[in-house]
Order: structure tokens, then sequence, then C-alpha cells
């Protein structure tokens, strides 16, 4: 009887301790799960962040050779680029999706060549590239103060990271410091941060009424235009644009008619040394061909990946 006594409260003792701990369990997830429930950002020091990242960015010295694709109106163009100190070359591999003929192929290489070997020509290149970015910077700088951002939730990024999603639309108390931010003030839309590395992954915006803008220009552009561009980590940390479109009509000067229907797509980065040279980059753009034959052609396709 005392042993039978025993064993009854040996296991009364053991589904006692098991209820106790499977109450513990679910107290401590709850508690734990209601700990990792973080705030919502603060939108406006997310997109500061981001920005200046950006404009940071544009300093690195940091190389890569890739695939550029960009589509006009039906007539695509793809072309192999690399950056180098000495700033950037191109090399066309496709039209239409399909290798160059071996005429289209001499004469493009013939404009290479001269190109690579025309130090005013590449300085030219390389002072509107830094004027380019210099506008860039700006209207990067303006971000924060030219749109009133609120939470929109959170989803999947392609790295496995969770980007954050934010409405936007004109803020009326910001005063544009140039014409190529007031452009701001008829947009509206959605963008998406990455929180972790503070990088615009995704910035969708559509113009709700006619605005002036310049950009080396003077014009208006039109209600119901469109603004996307898409940025994504392609190695070491490293973030590049892999695909922009742009769907606008306006007017230059408010004379000529301005249409702009494109999409330009950025893929198979390769970094490359920082200290490479012309004619090491030059060695390998010839090799692009090479890798168009083993594809059978197929650009479109890789613009995927």
């Amino acid at each position: 009887m005392r042993k039978g006594s025993e064993v009854g409260v040996d296991l009364s003792e053991k589904r006692a301790g098991r209820i106790v701990a499977a109450v513990m369990a679910a107290l401590t997830f709850g508690v734990l799960g209601h700990a990792q429930q973080q705030p919502p950002p603060n939108p406006n020091e997310l997109v500061r962040r981001a920005a200046a990242n950006e404009i940071e960015a544009n300093n690195s010295h940091v190389y890569f050779m890739f695939k550029d694709r960009d589509e006009e109106k039906g007539h695509s163009i793809t072309k192999a680029v690399i950056q180098t100190p000495q700033g950037g070359l191109l090399r066309t591999i496709a039209i239409n999706d399909k290798p160059l003929t071996p005429e289209q192929r001499a004469k493009d290489d013939q404009k290479l060549r001269k190109y690579a070997n025309d130090p005013e020509a590449r300085r030219k290149r390389r002072q509107a590239t830094r004027e380019e970015d210099q506008r860039d910077s700006l209207m990067l700088t303006s971000l924060p103060d030219a749109f009133l951002y609120a939470y929109a939730g959170e989803q999947p990024g392609p790295n496995g990271n969770p980007l954050v999603h934010l409405t936007f639309k004109p803020n009326p108390k910001f005063n544009p410091p140039n014409h190529e931010t007031m452009v701001y003030q008829g947009m509206q839309g959605d963008m998406l941060i990455d929180p972790r590395a503070a990088r615009f992954a995704n910035f969708d915006g559509t113009l709700f009424k006619d605005v002036d803008f310049g950009w080396g220009i003077l014009g208006r552009l039109y209600q119901g235009g469109k603004f996307i561009i898409e940025q994504k980590e392609v190695g070491g940390g490293h973030w590049e644009m892999v695909r922009q479109t742009l769907q606008f009509n306006g007017r230059i000067l408010l004379v000529k008619p301005l249409t702009i229907s494109s999409t330009e797509t950025t893929y198979d980065f390769h970094p490359v040394p920082a200290n490479i040279t012309t004619a090491q980059a030059l060695e390998l753009l010839y090799k692009s061909d090479e890798v168009v034959a083993e594809n059978g052609g197929g650009v479109k396709a890789a613009k995927h990946k």
C-alpha cells in the first residue's frame, strides 16, 4: 500500500510539474512575444538616415561590372558596364535582346576604344556625372522635409530582412530649394526602406497634379506621371539600383512636347579591383560577348536575375 501510494504521488507530482511547465512556457512565450514587438520606427528619422546613407554611398570607392538593359518605346539596348577610378566604360552586347552583328560589333568597339583613349572625353563625362550626383544629393537631402510620411507596416525583403513600408504625400510647409525639388510638390506614393541597412529598397511615386521641374532643363510634367526605382544589396553590403521605370508626359521650356517611357534594369553584378586600369577594364568588357554566346543570346532572360 505504501509503495502504491508513493507511485501515485510521483505520477501526480510529474503531472503537476508538466502542467506548471506548460503554463510557464505559455506565460514566457507571451511575455517574450510582447517584448519583441518593437514600436513602429519614426518615419521621418528613418527617411533621414536612409537619405544620408545614399549620399555617402555616392562617394564610395567600390567598383562593379554589370549588365544594363534600357528599354524605351519597345526598343532595348543591353550593355556591359564596368566602373573604374577613371570613370565608367560601356560596351553594347545586345540590341532588342539579340547579339550584335559583326558590323555592329566592329563599329561599337571602335567607338569604345576611341572613348577609352580620349582623356578629354572621359573628363567631360566624369564632370557630367559629378553634376548629376550633386543634383541627386540635393534631391535626397530634401526628402525628409518634402513629404509627410506614415508608417504602413512591414513586408519581407529579397535578402530576408523585413522592409518598412511608408506612404508619403507632399508637405505643405516644404519650400523647394531649387527647380529639381519642385517636382515633390505634386508627388505622392509609397516607399520601402531596409531599416537594418538604412537604405531605400523601393520608391514608387505618382504625380497627382501638373508640376514644374528642372534637371539641367526647365519644363513641366503632367498629372499621372510615374517614377519607380528599386534598389538592393548586390554584394559586400553595397547597394545598387536594379530597376528604374519612368512614365512621364510634359513639355520642355513649356513649348517642346516631352514623352518619357523607359525601363532600365541592371543585373549580374561582379566586383572589380579598386585599382583596375583602363586596359584591364577593356579586356573584361571584350569577354562580355562570350557570356552572351554561352547563354545563346539570352540577354532578356538574364535581366530578371
